[in-house]
């Protein structure tokens, strides 16, 4: 369903189990991190820091989705050899194919960032269309988020994110010049007051115009 040899990835956190599951096929990811903490460990991670977090549960469940259980060893250091760079971006200063004179990729990816730091709706055009904008006309945005989720808690603390539902999502991404190729809706599983989505959302555009003369900032 989606294509291409070259990826741009902004996501939440140090993760990377969402790469594991495209390794296979693309050839070059470039990794954006709004945070220094993020990065920081990301970097840990890809340099084999004996302090970096471990993330072999998640590895090991990437592949048994992938139907790869029996081969553990080596899927880490596959994604290690395809990470180009790690780059921190902040979004407030304008396009990172701009900032970072990063090349347009093939595919991005948005994992659960764009709620985090958006004031409102408007807000969240501008940030995904400085997304947006660094992908190749042909080419792919992964988006995955949550439906309805007004916050999210790390012990007592409670942070900011923004409520959006599949109607918003749908519009939004559809008015960057893309077309919906794919839409999952994920139920809730768990009963926490750590998070009060409804449901997570996974989306495929797929980039059939290029907009011009649109501003991101």
């Amino acid at each position: 369903m989606v294509t291409g040899s070259t990826v741009i990835d902004c996501s939440v956190g140090p993760i990377f189990h969402h790469l594991l599951a495209m390794c296979d096929f693309v050839q070059k990811i470039t990794i954006l991190k709004l945070n220094d903490g993020s990065l920081k460990e990301l970097e840990k991670w890809k340099n084999k820091d004996p302090d970096a977090l471990d993330w072999a549960h998640v590895t090991e469940f990437i592949q048994e989705i992938k139907g790869k259980s029996d081969k553990l060893d080596g899927e880490e250091e596959n994604l290690r050899g395809k990470i180009d760079q790690i780059l921190k971006w902040d979004p407030s200063r304008g396009d990172p194919a701009d900032l970072l004179l990063l090349p347009k990729a093939d595919i991005a990816i948005n994992y659960v960032i764009l709620e985090l730091i958006s004031k409102d709706h408007d807000d969240y055009r501008r940030n995904l269309r400085k997304i947006c904008n660094i992908i190749k006309p042909g080419g792919y945005l992964i988006l995955y988020a949550a439906i309805n989720c007004s916050y999210f808690k790390i012990g007592e603390d409670k942070y900011h994110f923004l409520s959006c539902d599949e109607r918003f999502y749908r519009n939004v991404i559809s008015g960057e010049g893309f077309e919906i190729e794919h839409i999952e809706k994920i139920d809730r599983v768990m009963c926490t007051d750590a998070v009060d989505h409804e449901k997570g959302i996974f989306i495929i555009g797929h980039k059939v115009k290029e907009l011009l003369n649109r501003k991101s900032s």
